[in-house]
């Protein structure tokens, strides 16, 4: 692997891939890195991929294929994909080349990336308030059943801690 190729990760997330792509891209990185998320994708069996285009500063007609082509071949693998990140300079850019994505899904943010791909991303304090607002809700048996059984759809788990996460969502807490 290239030190080039180092400076672009491949980040495994549960059963998530995401890759965020910074700065100046050469056809020569692109290509490795598209061979590199294939393996990744082909030994890990990712059930989806993040292209996190947060930090690219020039999308070429080449880079924009060599995109196009991983999406396409991940999904023949079974791996949807999803880029993130566009700023609007090169959404605009694409536009004027006529690039269509095909075999891809966008987001606005890695954060809605990961919950198109079944990863329920929220604050610490958020879930911590609605964790406070159960708790009152209890004292009222319908209501604190309610938020119970809600609470357990969303985890899949009962409040003894009992019980297996359900395969598609997973839940992440962020404290700042």
């Amino acid at each position: 692997m290239s030190k080039e190729l180092r400076r672009l990760p491949i980040i495994k997330l549960w059963d998530r891939i995401v890759v965020p792509i910074q700065g100046e891209i050469t056809d020569e990185l692109a290509g490795q890195l598209s061979q590199e998320i294939l393996r990744e994708i082909h030994q890990s069996g990712a059930h989806g991929l993040v292209l996190d285009l947060t930090g690219v500063w020039i999308m070429d007609s080449h880079l924009c294929s060599v995109l196009s082509n991983l999406a396409s071949a991940a999904k023949l693998m079974g791996t949807p994909t999803i880029i993130s990140g566009l700023s609007p300079e090169i959404a605009m850019t694409l536009q004027t080349m006529g690039v269509e994505l095909v075999s891809v899904r966008t987001a606005l943010t890695l954060e809605q990336a990961l919950a198109m791909l079944g990863l329920d991303v929220q604050r610490a304090e958020e879930a911590d308030e609605r964790d406070a607002d159960r708790d009152l809700w209890a004292e009222d048996g319908s209501e604190g059943e309610r938020l119970r059984q809600q609470d357990e759809a969303l985890t899949g788990r009962s409040p003894d801690g009992r019980g297996s996460p359900p395969p598609a969502r997973r839940r992440l807490r962020f404290a700042d």
